[in-house]
């Protein structure tokens, strides 16, 4: 979805004479007297008619010099016009009664949708972007309509900056990303018969500005096990050199976080290309997810649970597009907990308590889902299909006397899916998207790609590779957690435990990490051999029920 301000607003022809061209960003441009009435009569949410009559003027030259303003500055509609008269201090308290004294409070939904309303985007627009119908975008707008004690949009979007209920990036990414009073002032001379504006917005060029069609973005290839090799995944670029973001997602990049040195990193275990920008508010990750319906999981994810997490904690949602399936993230600080300096910090009970305290607040997210036990079934079924194909393709002497027992065992888990409990889960849960920031001796998470409602025990299974032979990390995570592990998820954790060593194997290139892949050789060979004799559910109902 293309930001507002992103395009140049090109004007019409007006056989009348009465517009214009815009002259280049950063020369000075008059407003007349007139001009800055039509400006405000729009950022008090008057009609054109009422403009007209007002000022004793025809529509065609309202329309006219409203058009003119928008291409001044840099505005895509009414709406955004009086956003940016605000911003620019050509529309002020005095001048627009009703304004309120105090800021509003609102939800952090709403706040996500009255930023887009002073950028300028419709309501389709809108719902577009978080995915959803339009009628809730309606419902949230005019619940925002009647805290700021506005009547329309116009007055809305006019209001919400006076009172600086958004920042400078939201009304324009052109605008340094502060708050509305750190912005510095505008170079405004009164002249007499108007004001004589020294600094307007700038403009990209005509081409960086011309947006792309959707058919321009390459579809990317699913990891399907059968197509490509274990560890051998498509690569898109160097992770240590610079390589530049496709030109059809530059522009829709630079209006958010501008322009900073990119990396491109090898597609993930979901299949998603990523690219990795270093900026001053830490690492941005650009994702193009394989699918529409990726894309969308991701995008719910960040919304309803990921966002529960504390600022530092997880990475931020900045922005996303549905038409070229682009995810905008900004990621925590910290260093892997494996190469942190501080050797160890994965077998550190303090680390492990952390780390159960950040899933428990995960794993309590609520997504908007209608039968939550159908859905996670269904998702963690899927998973486990997709590691019973690995497990036919992988080549590796650790499972030479393990496989025909692990084929017997999902058999088990299949069957006792119903009897798990579910949560929002993180999906690839262990010390390897775990990162340690040593200032604040605290924990934040990353790899959220795969973040979806399943059986609860599919996070457990990473750490319980480190948790058999030292029982007092599991002690630690527990007490971070919440609560133990019920009887099903102990009786099946092993199970799941070699379900993941097995997906780690399979997306680890022995060429590229020797070290990390002989350690997930060691890991499956040592979880394989806890599987427990081949039973069947109808053995686990014999025994006495579990509780929890």
């Amino acid at each position: 979805m293309t930001l507002a301000c992103e395009d140049l607003n090109d004007l019409p022809a007006d056989s009348a004479g009465a517009t214009t061209a815009a002259p280049p960003a950063g020369a000075p441009v008059l407003l007349e007297e007139e001009d800055l009435t039509i400006l405000r009569m729009v950022a008090a949410g008057r009609r054109r008619i009422d403009i007209a009559g007002e000022t004793f003027s025809s529509i065609t030259k309202i329309d006219a010099r409203t058009r003119r303003l928008c291409h001044v500055l840099a505005a895509d509609n009414r709406e955004h016009l009086a956003a940016l008269g605000a911003v620019y201090g050509l529309v002020t308290r005095e001048r627009l009664p009703g304004v309120p004294s105090t800021q509003p409070h609102v939800s952090e939904d709403d706040q996500d949708v009255l930023d887009l309303v002073v950028a300028g985007l419709s309501s389709s627009r809108i719902a577009a972007r978080f995915q959803c119908d339009v009628d809730p975008v309606h419902t949230a707008i005019a619940r925002l309509a009647f805290a700021f004690g506005a009547d329309n949009r116009c007055q809305l979007a006019a209001h919400a900056v006076l009172v600086e209920a958004v920042t400078c990036r939201a009304v324009s990414p052109r605008f340094p990303a502060t708050a509305l009073s750190g912005l510095p002032p505008f170079h405004v001379t009164s002249t007499g018969t108007g004001v004589l504006l020294h600094a307007t917005p700038p403009r990209p060029s005509a081409e960086s500005a011309r947006r792309s069609p959707a058919s321009s973005i390459p579809a990317v290839r699913a990891p399907d096990p059968a197509e490509v090799g274990g560890g051998k995944g498509p690569v898109t670029g160097s992770r240590r050199g610079p390589a530049p973001i496709p030109p059809e997602l530059a522009t829709w990049v630079n209006n958010y976080v501008g322009r900073h040195t990119t990396w491109a990193l090898p597609n993930d275990a979901s299949g998603a290309r990523c690219w990795r920008m270093s900026s001053p508010e830490g690492i941005i990750e650009l994702r193009v997810p394989r699918t529409h319906g990726d894309l969308q999981r991701e995008v719910s994810a960040h919304r309803h649970a990921i966002g529960r997490l504390g600022a530092g904690q997880a990475p931020r949602l900045l922005g996303f597009d549905p038409r070229p399936r682009a995810l905008l993230t900004r990621q925590p600080r910290g260093e892997r907990v494996d190469d942190a300096p501080d050797k160890g910090l994965h077998l550190r009970e303090s680390v492990h308590e952390q780390a159960g305290q950040l899933l428990r607040i995960l794993h309590e997210s609520t997504l908007r889902a209608g039968d939550r036990h159908a859905q996670a079934a269904e998702n963690t079924l899927r998973y486990i299909d997709y590691v019973d194909r690995v497990l036919e393709r992988i080549d590796s002497p650790v499972l030479a006397g393990h496989r025909a027992v692990i084929r017997r065992r999902l058999v088990v888990l299949r069957e006792a899916l119903p009897q798990l409990p579910v949560a929002f889960c993180h999906g690839s849960f262990g010390f390897g998207a775990w990162r340690w920031q040593r200032v604040t001796r605290s924990l934040a998470l990353t790899g959220f790609e795969r973040s979806q409602v399943m059986a609860a025990v599919v996070d457990f299974a990473r750490p319980s590779l480190l948790w058999a032979d030292r029982p007092a990390l599991q002690d630690a995570f527990t007490r971070g957690y919440g609560r133990p592990l019920d009887e099903w998820e102990r009786r099946l954790l092993v199970d799941f435990a070699v379900l993941a060593a097995v997906e780690d194997l399979w997306h680890t290139n022995p060429k590229d990490d020797a070290k990390t892949y002989a350690r997930l050789v060691g890991a499956l060979r040592a979880a394989a051999g806890r599987l427990p004799v081949p039973e069947t559910v109808a053995a686990i109902d014999s025994t006495e029920a579990p509780t929890g």
